[in-house]
């Protein structure tokens, strides 16, 4: 992967953590930011790394056509994502009101996490330097995370779907792209 890669990718992914941390923000959960930021870096980080050790387990054992398979699965979450940024869903208010708690955030964290086992996975089906992927990951995440509380805060959740189908946008084409080979 260049550069570029590593930076879409980066983007990309921390978008997700930019949609919560608006959220966050705007519920009056700015105070508890490096809180936040902590625990969803350290999640942003370990996931990609099980998702890419899976990825490469299942491609040795399989021989998958390793390019197509991982597109497949990152378009499929970028569509998700998109859908899940369109739908008004009344259990994310829920949850981040429940977020000053480190157990409330742990879970919140998976949550958001999740997906990157399977960008991970995807990545691992392919040459990706899994450290690399993960810093890369990680360090977007929490950069998002930071700007999205900041702005949440601010803007009082104008702009959370936008990001929710912004990420899963850029996750689709991340998954074309890939898929055609530019990456």
């Amino acid at each position: 992967m260049s550069l570029i890669d590593f930076l879409i990718l980066g983007v990309v992914i921390g978008s997700n953590n930019l949609a919560v941390a608006l959220a966050l923000g705007a519920m009056g959960q700015a105070a508890h930011r490096f809180r936040v930021m902590l625990v969803f870096g350290v999640f942003e980080f370990v996931t990609p790394l099980l998702g890419i050790g899976l990825g490469v387990a299942t491609a040795h054992a399989i021989g998958l056509q390793t390019n197509v398979a991982g597109s497949v699965l990152l378009i499929a979450l970028g569509f998700f994502a998109v859908v899940g940024g369109v739908r008004n869903r009344r259990q994310d208010e829920k949850l981040a009101k429940h977020i000053t708690s480190w157990c409330g955030l742990v879970f919140l964290a998976l949550g958001l996490s999740i997906d990157n086992v399977v960008v991970g996975f995807s990545l691992g089906l392919g040459r990706a330097a899994p450290l690399a992927v993960a810093t890369t990951i990680a360090c977007f995440s929490v950069l998002f995370t930071w700007i999205g509380m900041k702005l949440g805060h601010e803007s009082r959740r104008s702009w959370e779907r936008l990001a929710k189908i912004g990420a899963g946008v850029l996750l689709m084409g991340f998954g074309a792209a890939n898929g055609m080979g530019w990456l």
